[in-house]
């Protein structure tokens, strides 16, 4: 039998992040606390409390307003030829458009993750098998691959302000409806 221990907790929080247990209840009470108060935080939660998380916060309404779709058969083709990312499971992305006129869509958002994080990053991230990690109000702004210049949220023709947002299931996603309303 293996001897019990902490020692990962106690090396995450001697990093400086923090460890919190909860029932799926509170974990999905906190996250919605964060989501609403507009304050950014990345959440490292079980599959049950990420669907969770997800059936709260995407929304039939919320999808149409955000314009997040299933990405195509041939976008996810060309993360997994030209990036070389083999499990793209089931995707969802919304696609921006720059000032210059090209589209930021999941290719992308992928393209600028390896990028800014490293392919052993997003090879981590992908290989959880029992956790998810949900990014509440994510501080990083979409680069255009074409001109290099930010690409600032705009107002959408419901009045809400749409940037790029992104959900990976089972095991990466983001909310940010602390920025829902004007």
């Amino acid at each position: 039998m293996d001897k019990f221990s902490l020692d990962h907790v106690d090396a995450v929080i001697g990093s400086g992040k923090a460890v919190m247990s909860a029932d799926d209840n509170g974990i999905v009470a906190t996250v919605k606390q964060v989501a609403m108060s507009g304050r950014s935080a990345t959440f490292y939660v079980s599959r049950t409390q990420a669907a969770l998380i997800r059936e709260w916060h995407w929304t039939p309404e919320r999808i149409r307003e955000r314009g997040l779709e299933p990405v195509s058969p041939e976008e996810k083709a060309r993360i997994e030829s030209e990036l070389g990312v083999q499990e793209t499971g089931t995707l969802y992305s919304n696609r921006i458009q720059c000032a210059c006129g090209s589209t930021y869509g999941a290719f992308e958002f992928v393209q600028q993750g390896i990028r800014e994080h490293g392919r052993e990053s997003l090879t981590a991230v992908l290989a959880l098998e029992n956790a998810s990690v949900i990014r509440v109000n994510p501080v990083q702004v979409a680069l255009c691959p074409e001109c290099d210049q930010a690409i600032m949220p705009r107002a959408s023709w419901t009045g809400w302000s749409v940037s790029h947002e992104y959900e990976w299931v089972p095991g990466y996603g983001c909310c940010r409806p602390g920025t829902l309303a004007q």
